[in-house]
């Protein structure tokens, strides 16, 4: 399998294994896939897959444990919360209530909210283009809210909420990363990160029945779903991911965005998941990424050609 060929099959894959961690959630979480009947909480889920990956990544930690505990340790502390913790939580809260597709879908304003944190909060230049491709983004986002339910009034706004706000902390975390840490790896921050957030997840857990769950063989299949989405959504996606910007470039691997909701909406067809017309508009947010991208691609190209 020559570069080229295996890069794409590399991010197909990536994008696969993202955009399928949603209905993950909602399998750990539910029987059948049907609200009606809860296994897992939302804490215990995303709990529980924080911690797991944090343990299967152990192994790193202690390899660049000097890293961990030196003047990066802060950020990546705050990586560890606003890139995983939080956002592990928020998703499991939210897809009680939404569709995987919906949440996989909203999940893609990543990096919209990039662009707006490192604009606002880091000073960085930003394009009219890469404005106009935001706005494009959140003008999708609002229809695509309001027709996630034929425009009949019942929206669930607390759990749409709770996923935006995953996707403003994700932003956050790309930023710390690319502001703050840019000396230290990417296996490091990832590892280091989530191992720091053990604790929190240990803590999580103890507010839950999780201990007795975990005995109890109705709810192996629960417990499984989340380990899988612990070790491959987490630690073995990381490895194709940094794998895939070896092959390529950051900017290639990044497209996997474009991809994630459409993994993420076939499954949702699936399992037979509502999914309104509304979800048509999932488009606009597209294009809108697709025209932050171009212009954020031009002007690091731009910094890089000045520095």
């Amino acid at each position: 399998m020559n570069s080229k060929t295996k890069s794409w099959f590399l991010l197909i894959l990536l994008a696969i294994i993202w955009g399928s961690s949603f209905i993950l959630m909602n399998k750990a979480m539910f029987i059948d896939n049907n609200k009606d009947y809860p296994l897992l909480t939302a804490n215990e889920v995303g709990g529980l897959r924080i911690l797991i990956s944090g343990f299967v990544l152990l192994f790193v930690f202690f390899r660049h444990i000097k890293t961990a505990f030196s003047k990066h340790t802060i950020f990546l502390i705050l990586v560890g919360i606003l890139g995983n913790f939080g956002p592990a939580l928020l998703f499991t809260h939210a897809q009680q209530t939404l569709s995987s597709s919906l949440t996989g879908i909203l999940n893609s304003l990543v990096p919209i909210f990039s662009v707006i944190v490192a604009t606002l909060v880091f000073k960085h230049k930003i394009s009219t283009k890469a404005i106009g491709g935001i706005l494009i983004g959140l003008v999708g986002t609002v229809f695509l809210i309001y027709f996630s339910n034929n425009g009949n009034g019942d929206i669930e706004l607390i759990p749409i909420l709770m996923v935006v706000s995953a996707t403003v902390c994700y932003a956050f975390s790309l930023n710390i990363i690319k502001n703050k840490l840019t000396e230290v790896s990417s296996f490091a921050i990832t590892s280091i990160s989530l191992v720091f957030m053990i604790i929190p997840s240990l803590i999580t857990l103890g507010f839950t029945d999780v201990i007795d769950k975990v005995s109890n063989p109705i709810y192996y299949p629960a417990i499984g779903y989340t380990a899988l989405l612990a070790v491959v959504g987490t630690a073995i996606a990381l490895v194709i991911f940094n794998e895939l910007i070896k092959l390529t470039t950051s900017v290639f691997a990044s497209s996997v965005t474009y991809l994630i909701p459409v993994v993420a909406i076939l499954w949702g067809l699936y399992f037979n998941e509502p999914i309104s017309w509304g979800i048509s508009f999932a488009t606009l947010i597209i294009v809108g990424v697709v025209i932050v991208k171009k212009e954020e691609q031009k002007r690091a190209e731009l910094e890089k050609n000045n520095s």
